[in-house]
């Protein structure tokens, strides 16, 4: 036996709301559809896909219940400008046979929506009806008349989308953790790794496989197909989700998965000012028990710390000790002392600079060292400036420093050079 899948919902039916674009009330303030053009693409995309599509509409001004108007939509070929295109027409009847049939040719053709494809029609079909309050529901025939305005669609194809709703549509589906922007649910199978939208499937696409499913909540713009028009705030918007709303123990269970690089989550933001001690205290316990974490989430934690744990200190070799000590008789010797236990030694520093002057320490990356004796000293001389005079990187002040000892040390040169 054939089946149809029908959109209903009770309430009032406007005709308009086929035969001109642009025109939205949905009551719901939370409804996704407010373009006015989607259910006249989803008669289009369906026709275009030769579907069988009727729409029984019950007159609220008759005195029996199954009193119904019934339109049928099909198409019809016509030529523009030398071009033949399907035309949408719908035949409009009077459940009592009382008039006789009419028939309209709608203002669209079956081009409308030309790139939808079907899951896309059902997916317009039933934001219609939900955001009316209605449903969707599988029949043997147009009979069967659940609500007030009943859609029935009938196509094979059609039919497997509906079998699979809930990847469509997972209003249902529990929530893990909530944003003030979206919320993440265990992962949907098959779900393609899209973003979805008060739970409907978008369209939208992440470039790698997601660990979890997630969902925006509050309002966003959607293109006219009803996929997301920001797709560069994604990432962020996953991100804070990570960072400070999934709880501790979500956190040691899941933060070790994505570590995997075949994972979306496992290149997210390593910048987020909203970072949770659930999410310090989860990196931590997962660092000190060597569980693999992500390098954004190691970078995250790391920076919450106090500098001088972020960095990995460096022991220094003979060479590189005597190269210390040399630059450090230099700065004496032109009356800057610089106290040993002052300065250390590491691997490298942010941003990949040669040195740091921070809360009392001078930090000198190995990479100083490397460049030999007069890019150490210059490093040495630059940190101890800060330290001596408080003054920051690339400002007037800190260049007037510079040029001031400069001077100072050229004319302490022409002094001995004279003999004055």
């Amino acid at each position: 036996m054939t089946k149809l899948v029908c959109f209903y919902n009770n309430g009032d039916f406007d005709t308009r709301s086929f035969t001109i674009m642009g025109l939205s009330a949905k009551p719901n303030e939370n409804a996704v559809g407010f373009f006015g053009t989607g259910f006249k693409y989803a008669i289009a995309t369906l026709l275009r896909y030769s579907a069988k599509v009727k729409m029984t509409i019950r007159n609220p001004h008759a005195h029996e219940d199954d009193y119904y108007t019934v339109y049928t939509f099909s198409t019809k070929p016509d030529h523009f400008r030398e071009q033949e295109y399907d035309f949408v027409h719908c035949c409009v009847e009077d459940a009592s046979n009382e008039y006789e049939p009419r028939f309209i040719e709608l203002p669209f053709t079956t081009h409308l929506g030309a790139n939808w494809q079907l899951w896309q029609a059902y997916r317009e079909l039933f934001t219609n009806a939900r955001d009316e309050g209605g449903g969707v529901m599988a029949v043997t025939n147009t009979f069967i008349k659940p609500a007030d305005i009943c859609v029935y669609v009938e196509h094979e194809d059609f039919n497997v989308i509906h079998s699979n709703h809930d990847k469509y549509f997972i209003n249902d589906i529990p929530t893990l953790a909530t944003s003030s922007d979206m919320r993440c649910c265990a992962r949907i199978e098959h779900s393609d790794n899209v973003v979805y939208y008060r739970g409907m499937y978008t369209g939208t696409k992440l470039e790698k496989e997601t660990y979890f499913t997630y969902d925006y909540t509050s309002k966003q713009k959607l293109t006219e197909d009803r996929t997301l028009a920001d797709t560069w705030s994604i990432r962020n918007d996953i991100s804070e989700i990570w960072v400070h709303d999934l709880s501790y123990d979500m956190l040691v269970e899941n933060l070790p998965y994505i570590s995997k690089s075949h994972y979306y989550e496992s290149h997210l933001n390593d910048y987020s000012y909203n970072i949770s001690d659930d999410f310090k205290r989860a990196c931590k316990y997962l660092i000190d028990t060597h569980v693999p974490i992500p390098y954004w989430a190691m970078k995250l934690y790391t920076n919450t710390l106090p500098f001088n744990k972020q960095i990995d200190r460096y022991k220094l070799d003979a060479y590189q000790k005597t190269l210390l000590d040399r630059a450090m008789r230099v700065m004496k010797h032109l009356d800057m002392i610089v106290d040993k236990k002052m300065v250390h030694p590491c691997v490298s520093l942010p941003d990949e600079v040669l040195g740091l002057y921070r809360d009392g320490c001078i930090y000198i990356s190995k990479g100083a060292f490397d460049k030999g004796f007069t890019t150490l000293l210059g490093t040495l001389y630059e940190e101890w400036l800060h330290h001596t005079t408080k003054c920051e990187d690339m400002t007037r002040e800190m260049q007037n420093k510079l040029v001031d000892r400069i001077a100072t040390l050229m004319d302490r040169i022409y002094t001995v050079d004279k003999g004055f």
